[in-house]
């Protein structure tokens, strides 16, 4: 859409639009500051636009500025009751901040978000549009739900999309996403977002919240101590079926806040942040909860798990059953081995074997969820015959019912992506043999294992899905997406529970005769920057024994940068540095199987699709010189030589050669690496001293290579 179009869209879902000062090519801000602006596109052009905050611009208006005044301009919209009480929330990401990871602690403390309207900011962050009750005043305000999460109500406006920004990226709104309502905020989101400052039980104002450089927690720690608790009751609740004594939340919760917390004394007991405080708070909160004062300890949130409460609140051991055994050593001698063995049996040919329990981890927001949906639909919905379907690169071998548990998406959620999958033909095959579970719909997650009295055991809500899951027959593949959602249990940081939780899932793929795939997050600190498989298996989240456990493992990763960047000026529909494009390998198996990393381009419907071979001639190609280029690139080198500003070896500096070679050549920078170092090592280019005052080191032709073509090494 141009911007007239995009700007009565803005226009049709509510908003008072106005426009905005955009980012030249140079990077400075169209405003009269230029390059001296702070906020370079993101403020608005008409200098009276607060009257817009009043009165929303009509269709006239919006094409005279957009076809006329300033069609060169962003498109922002305001935010609070001149749009219908519509505010957005400002999820930020880089530059050291992570709003997604404080989000996803409120809504652990709280409650999930609906299913609303959303849009892609330029910095990689995102807006996320909610419209609050007409007698609320959202603020507008920086960090207002914490570090991160800032909010844009009433007085506010957000840049929107088509608009570019300073980064070289555009606002945009995915094509999942285009179509949906912006929602009623959740009311415990509005306490927190409204005008009169919210204060969770006398500790300090969320949008107090600050930290340093180095990640501390300097201000709102009396917030945020209450907001663990919180988090840590709901926690116990809806997966444990108890609440925790004091001493529990000691001993799960205190470790967190002292970690993050920074003193401005000696200690945290002497800014009176200490652990006294945070028992005092924790009682009082337990208190709280006793009393059905909570809304998060309601009966609604808690799951099966049958317990015995003691009178000092401790819970005494719960009444599940442990799976059995039933084995008999006698029965597995030598004798049952001989003869010839059985073949190889793949739900994917080459892939992935049958009848294992395995994990498939991405780091989140990349789409292993979708992925794994349409997995679901192709082995519901293909056969052997001519509707053979491909997965992760090999045929899918073996089909039959499959079923997909799902806890973090919603029934409409997951209908529409259902009908972003495969085609109607695929969708109507599938009908009969796959069943999607939206778990918040179906009356909320319950956990298949459980913690207590220092053992580990399945819970009621296991033996029913098992028992359910069996009645039905004839089931190819299990999915259950995330683990962490069905698993009451340290999973990440206890052995034990994930050496119980392979033991349960491999049990339960003999009793069903199935594959059973589970969803897992890799680690944000380590999924950037893979380059092979075993980089990728490091970077799941969790202990050894998560993914030692596991029979079978596949990472998906974000492309590197330099790679994504190569394809975005080869195909179609794809913008460097948005997360379109990741590779995937299987990282992890007890069998002999294909480990080849592929390559995945996100469709117009948001789903990775295996574009392998596609990708891999562009790269290839993009990492070759022909002898006229070689030979203009040594020309280059020379003539900076014999200059103020000859190239240099480093990377990451103003004269680097390897960048010349990535942005003049469109060469991956580990591709023009490869060809400096040949170059080196083959005595054609020397890092010599240029500036015998200074020391100062360049880029030295010794000899011009001869060769009609050079590939990149390594």
């Amino acid at each position: 859409m141009d911007k007239v179009k995009w700007a009565k869209h803005w226009h049709d879902r509510g908003f008072s639009v106005v426009p905005v000062h955009y980012v030249k090519e140079d990077g400075s801000c169209s405003c009269s500051a230029g390059a001296d602006c702070h906020s370079p596109g993101k403020h608005p052009a008409p200098r009276s636009w607060k009257k817009y905050q009043e009165k929303r611009a009509d269709y006239d208006q919006l094409e005279w500025w957009f076809e006329e005044e300033y069609s060169e301009y962003n498109i922002g919209v305001v935010t609070g009751k001149i749009s219908g009480n519509i505010y957005a929330i400002d999820v930020d990401i880089g530059e050291g901040k992570d709003g997604q990871e404080t989000l996803d602690d409120l809504c652990m403390a709280y409650d999930d978000l609906p299913m609303t309207f959303e849009q892609r900011t330029g910095s990689g962050g995102k807006h996320i549009f909610l419209k609050a009750p007409d007698d609320q005043t959202i603020i507008t305000g920086k960090n207002v739900l914490g570090e991160g999460v800032d909010t844009r109500g009433e007085g506010g406006f957000v840049v929107v999309a088509p608009s570019n920004h300073k980064s070289g990226h555009h606002y945009t709104v995915e094509d999942w996403a285009i179509d949906l309502p912006i929602e009623d905020s959740p009311e415990w989101l509005t306490e927190l977002a409204k005008t009169e400052a919210h204060r969770l039980n006398g500790g300090s104002n969320l949008q107090d919240t600050q930290t340093n450089m180095f990640g501390k927690m300097i201000d709102g720690r009396e917030g945020y101590m209450v907001q663990l608790i919180l988090g840590t009751l709901r926690t116990w609740w809806t997966q444990h079926g108890i609440l925790p004594t004091v001493d529990d939340l000691v001993k799960d919760t205190w470790p967190i806040f002292e970690r993050k917390a920074k003193s401005r004394g000696k200690t945290l007991a002497d800014d009176g942040r200490g652990l006294d405080l945070f028992k005092k708070k924790a009682w009082y909160q337990l208190k709280r909860a006793k009393n059905n004062e909570l809304r998060i300890i309601t009966e609604e949130n808690k799951n099966t798990v049958v317990s015995v409460r003691s009178g000092d609140g401790r819970s005494e051991s719960p009444s599940v059953t442990p799976v059995a055994t039933g084995f008999r050593i006698t029965d597995w001698s030598m004798k049952r081995y001989s003869g010839e063995p059985p073949e190889m049996e793949w739900l994917i040919d080459g892939i992935l074997p049958r009848r294992v329990p395995g994990l498939i981890s991405a780091i989140g927001g990349l789409g292993k969820s979708f992925i794994l949906l349409d997995l679901a639909m192709k082995v519901a919905g293909g056969d052997q015959g001519m509707h053979q379907e491909k997965a992760f690169g090999g045929n899918i071998v073996h089909n039959g019912k499959v079923v997909f548990f799902g806890a973090e998406d919603s029934a409409n959620s997951m209908h529409r992506r259902i009908a972003a999958i495969g085609g109607a033909n695929l969708r109507d095959r599938a009908a009969g043999n796959l069943y999607v579970v939206p778990m918040p719909d179906a009356g909320g997650t319950s956990s298949l294992i459980t913690h207590a009295m220092g053992e580990y055991s399945v819970t009621p809500a296991y033996l029913d899905m098992k028992a359910q899951l069996k009645e039905l027959g004839d089931i190819a593949l299990i999915i259950i997406d995330p683990l962490q959602a069905f698993a009451a249990a340290d999973i990440n940081s206890d052995p034990a529970a994930g050496q119980f939780w392979w033991s349960v899932m491999s049990h339960l793929c003999v009793e069903t005769d199935a594959n059973i795939l589970i969803a897992h997050h890799m680690r944000k600190d380590g999924a950037f920057n893979i380059t092979k498989a075993s980089q990728a298996r490091e970077a799941i989240r969790g202990t050894t024994a998560l993914v030692d456990g596991a029979r079978w493992a596949y990472g998906l990763w974000a492309m590197n940068e330099a790679d994504e960047l190569v394809l975005s000026q080869k195909m179609d529909n794809i913008e460097a540095g948005v997360g379109q494009c990741a590779q995937g390998a299987v990282v992890k198996t007890n069998d002999q199987c294909d480990m080849f990393i592929r390559s995945f381009v996100r469709g117009e419907t948001g789903l990775l699709i295996d574009k392998t071979m596609e990708v891999e001639a562009i790269l290839d190609a993009s990492t070759k010189l022909d002898h006229g280029q070689t030979a203009a690139i040594f020309e280059e080198i020379a003539r900076r030589w014999h200059s103020a500003e000859p190239f240099s070896i480093a990377v990451n500096t103003q004269r680097s050669l390897q960048t010349f070679l990535h942005i003049d050549y469109g060469m991956p920078k580990r591709s023009a690496k490869s060809y400096i170092s040949a170059w080196q090592s083959q005595g054609f280019i020397e890092s010599a001293i240029h500036d015998s005052k200074t020391k100062s080191k360049g880029v030295k032709v010794l000899k011009a290579p001869d060769q009609p073509q050079w590939r990149a090494y390594g």
